[in-house]
Order: C-alpha cells, then sequence, then structure tokens
C-alpha cells in the first residue's frame, strides 16, 4: 500500500513540475507548438521578400556596404573576402571560390589578382560618402544601381552594379565598368578568365587597375 502511495505522490510531483515549466512569465500555460508556431511567424514576417522589393531597400543595403567599408578602414583595414562574402551573390561567390581554386591547382601556371578591391573602394581613400545613389528595380529579383562616391580629400568615385534578391537580403552580383574590367564586368570577366585563361590575357595587362588612395 504504501508503495502504491509513494508511486502515486512521485506521479504528482512530476506532473506538477511539467507545469510549472510549461508556465510564461505571465503565468499561462504555453505549450511547444504554440512557441514553434510563433517563431516561424516572426521568421517569415522578417524575411519577406515583398517588403525589400522596393529601391529604397536595394539603397539601404548599398549604404550599409559602404557604412561596413568605412569601418573597416577605421579599425583593422578593409577586408574585401569578408565583404565579398557578406554582400555578394551566391553566384558570384560560386564563380570566385571556383576560379580561384583553378589558380591555386595551376601551382603558379594561372595568375588572376581580380581587381585588387577596386569594386568596393574605387581609386578613392576612405571614409567615403555616397552624395548619390540610384536604383533600378528589374524582372526576376534583380535591381541595378549606381553609386556616387566621395572621399575627405574631395576624389569621387563611381560604381554601377546589378543586385540579386537572395535569402531576404539584396546581394551585389556584378560590377559593371567597360573602362576598367575586360569584358565589360567584373563578373563576366571572371567567368571568361575560368572557361579560358589564355583568351584575355593581353586585355588583362593592358587594363589599369590601380589600387586606390591611401
Amino acid at each position: 500500500m504504501k508503495k502504491k502511495i509513494n508511486l502515486i505522490l512521485t506521479v504528482m510531483a512530476v506532473l506538477m513540475m511539467a507545469s510549472c515549466g510549461n508556465k510564461t512569465k505571465g503565468g499561462e500555460a504555453e505549450s511547444d507548438s504554440t512557441r514553434v508556431d510563433s517563431l516561424m511567424v516572426a521568421d517569415s514576417v522578417a524575411s519577406d521578400p515583398a517588403d525589400l522589393w522596393t529601391t529604397e531597400a536595394v539603397e539601404a543595403q548599398i549604404r550599409a556596404c559602404f557604412a561596413e567599408v568605412n569601418q573597416m578602414a577605421a579599425d583593422d583595414g578593409i577586408d574585401i573576402t569578408l565583404l565579398d562574402l557578406k554582400y555578394c551573390s551566391e553566384d558570384f561567390l560560386e564563380l570566385k571560390e571556383k576560379l580561384y581554386k583553378k589558380v591555386r591547382e595551376s601551382k603558379g601556371q594561372l595568375m588572376f589578382d581580380g581587381d585588387d578591391g577596386y569594386h568596393w573602394v574605387p581609386n578613392i581613400g576612405t571614409p567615403m560618402t555616397i552624395d548619390s545613389v540610384k536604383s533600378e528595380l528589374l524582372t526576376g529579383d534583380q535591381a541595378q544601381a549606381e553609386v556616387w562616391l566621395r572621399d575627405k580629400r574631395g576624389n569621387k568615385g563611381y560604381l554601377e552594379m546589378t543586385l540579386y534578391l537572395e535569402n531576404g537580403a539584396w546581394k551585389v552580383h556584378n560590377w559593371i565598368d567597360t573602362d576598367v574590367y575586360p569584358f565589360g564586368a567584373l563578373f563576366n570577366w571572371m567567368q571568361n578568365f575560368y572557361d579560358d585563361p589564355t583568351a584575355d590575357a593581353e586585355e588583362h595587362e593592358e587594363t589599369d587597375l590601380s589600387n586606390y588612395a591611401e
């Protein structure tokens, strides 16, 4: 009889502890399914592509990019690789990784230095101020933007880029400049070099990609 009473008391204690552990701060019970549903709703609201399908969202992302460039310059220096990882499209990053893997595996036979960071700091110093940014929404979750920049010495820079809407954020996919890049754009240059490293050898040597002012 004592064993049965002890067993009943133990079960009651376990049930009471479970009930207490399932209380919210307000004292009302909240089931696991309710918590999961609320998290899913919060995530869906935060990453709703419709909220980002505006030129204001494109321009806000561009301003965030260059705010980080300035912060890096003020701290430990500009990390182009980190900027690319954070702000570039999946296609851009995939192509970049394949290209540099091909260069590494050539064991010195191929050389590709890219634009030495020109796509983030276009031949001007830091900190940079965005004088103007103009964007246009295109079809297929894409956008195009033009950015006019100025450094503290008054030097001016200009960038034209295309962006993709990916994973709840606008990501830069390509930089367009027929005066700077072989084949007219950074992504195109990388793709052509990956496909045939000898195709643009002369054009690569003749293109002026001087580093930005310190």
